[in-house]
């Protein structure tokens, strides 16, 4: 018989946030039905007589620092009794947790089930933040907003990780304990477990409603059981931030992209980019601005491989700005995620190593751009067990087939039956390769039937990601090839043209004998002037 292994979970509390000129405006949702649950121990007494239910499937709660089920001190390390929580994300943000002497969490744990919170104060949002956790496994949740006017927006595919171990979303809070509901016996581990801020972004047509309530429905099979504990609102003000901020990078430069605010600003909108993520103030200079027409700004001279931060807020007038909105890219970086279905795990008697081979690995290509080569590696997937498999069971590895390295150790799960997050980053084992970059996950399971297959354990689909940070080659750039003018009929392309160089070279061709980008092998040809690099071991020539 397997032995069951127990889990824990932590909270992180402060004080409260009262807003600054200029920055964005928050405002806590006061929940007036929905919460289904108390899993919050207070008081005198057990943890039993002070909860109707428990976080995880092993049988543990939080507890608020006036829990106190012997003689002794309630321990210095519980949850506030104010149940106020800043967020380590933004310490801006702050959530208030429901009564400690009554519901205080919305549970769901079986796929399909649903439940709605209502709010009884009126507000006007442009985002949502909720913090949230699973229990005994992850989860994926559907969040659908409603409005005062009837109207609803549904958030799809918004993933709960479990409150062990993850950074798949940014944590929230930790840094309380926990305490095990049938014994009262407390616990204090340390950095779990974890509390994790949603964000549900309204889109732009709703930002001038009233949100009225949130309604979760699970959607993932997986044994994870949802906990919603509060939800803060930020305002949508009289000069609404614009929405769904993006940035697209390469090597060195990158282009931002966001959509219109709901109100457009007659000044159009003003962008800061920095290497520090120490956001700008109101008095902070605007790196520029562009047109309230516009929703794209272009970014150059980037530090390659060197992540960078980016704010773009409306510009309503001269002394009216609206809120700053953020987001992070990291120029040189490139991610490919696998999405050809769940990868199996191969049964193994022994342990396995670095370099044991599988005859089901999963395989991603990642294409480092000429003149570039490998800086470091990050990775993450999540595995998830199924027919009385355990997380303790799962190994993998990441390897690089291209250069036939690997990582310097195998992964192992913890835990019984839910899904477990991986997540590694600064790998150097493929440092230096160029071009079309081959990588392999290597996935096992030390219990269950035999050979390659998902019933025990397997790694989920379009969880499996490989991100690679690159930095220029180390290289001299080869001599010049050489062309002579050429003819061709009309309708012919780009690649048509012929040039002599190195052997093994690759040609590059371009409309200007400097800068800008290679063209395209479909490029249909004029009669004009085109300029020719060759490429070789990834170096490029002038």
């Amino acid at each position: 018989m397997k032995k069951k292994l127990l889990r824990s979970f932590a909270l992180f509390g402060a004080v409260l946030w009262t807003g600054l000129a200029e920055a964005q405006t928050y405002e806590h949702l006061q929940v007036a039905s929905g919460f289904s649950a108390d899993v919050i121990a207070n008081g005198s007494g057990s943890a039993l007589s002070s909860t109707t239910a428990a976080v995880d499937a092993a049988n543990y709660n939080f507890m608020a620092n006036n829990f106190q089920p012997t003689a002794a001190a309630p321990p210095a390390y519980a949850l506030p009794a104010s149940g106020l929580i800043t967020s380590m994300v933004n310490n801006a943000i702050t959530y208030q947790l429901g009564s400690l002497t009554g519901n205080n969490a919305l549970q769901v744990s079986a796929q399909n089930g649903t439940g709605t919170i209502s709010f009884s104060n009126a507000v006007i949002a442009s985002r949502l933040y909720v913090i949230a956790t699973t229990g005994s496994g992850d989860a994926t949740v559907s969040a659908t907003v409603h409005f005062s006017d009837a109207s609803t927006q549904v958030i799809p595919d918004v993933f709960v990780p479990d409150w062990f171990n993850s950074n798949a979303q940014p944590i929230a809070a930790w840094g309380f304990g926990r305490v095990l509901r049938t014994t009262s016996a407390l616990e204090n581990p340390e950095n779990n477990p974890r509390l994790y801020q949603l964000v549900l972004n309204i889109l732009p047509e709703n930002q001038l409603k009233t949100v009225t309530g949130i309604q979760f429905t699970k959607t993932s099979s997986a044994a994870g059981i949802v906990n919603v504990f509060a939800a803060t609102a930020e305002l949508t003000g009289a000069c609404p931030s614009p929405g769904s901020l993006t940035a697209v990078a390469t090597a060195d430069a990158a282009t931002l992209s966001w959509t219109p605010a709901i109100i457009v600003p007659s000044g159009g909108y003003d962008y800061y980019y920095s290497t520090s993520n120490t956001p700008p103030t109101a008095s902070t200079v605007p790196s520029g601005n562009v047109g309230p027409g516009i929703n794209t700004v272009s970014l150059s001279s980037l530090n390659t491989g060197l992540q960078h931060y980016a704010w773009v807020r409306s510009h309503c007038g001269d002394t009216d700005n609206g809120p700053w909105v953020m987001v992070t890219f990291t120029p040189g970086q490139i991610s490919g995620t696998y999405t050809s279905g769940d990868i199996s795990t191969l049964y193994v008697v022994d342990e396995p190593t670095t370099t044991t081979a599988t005859t089901c690995p999963g395989t991603l290509t990642i294409n480092v751009p000429a003149g570039y080569q490998i800086a470091s590696v990050a990775t993450s997937y999540t595995m998830t067990t199924a027919s009385n498999g355990w997380m303790s069971e799962q190994r993998s590895v990441l390897r690089c087939l291209t250069t036939n390295t690997g990582e310097a150790g195998v992964s192992s799960g913890t835990g019984n039956g839910g899904t477990m997050a991986y997540n590694r980053t600064g790998l150097t084992f493929a440092n230096g390769a160029t071009g079309a970059v081959q990588f392999e996950l290597r996935a096992w399971r030390t219990y269950g039937g035999s050979g390659c297959t998902t019933g025990y354990n397997k790694v989920n689909n379009n969880s499996w990601t490989v991100t690679v940070t690159y930095a220029p080659l180390n290289c001299t750039p080869p001599a010049v090839p050489t062309a002579s003018a050429q003819a061709f009929c009309q309708g012919s392309t780009l690649s048509s043209l012929t040039a002599t160089g190195a052997a093994g070279a690759t040609f590059n061709w371009y409309a200007a004998s400097t800068g800008g980008t290679a063209l395209t092998g479909t490029t249909v040809l004029t009669a004009t002037t085109y300029y020719v690099s060759q490429v070789v071991s990834g170096c490029e020539s002038a």
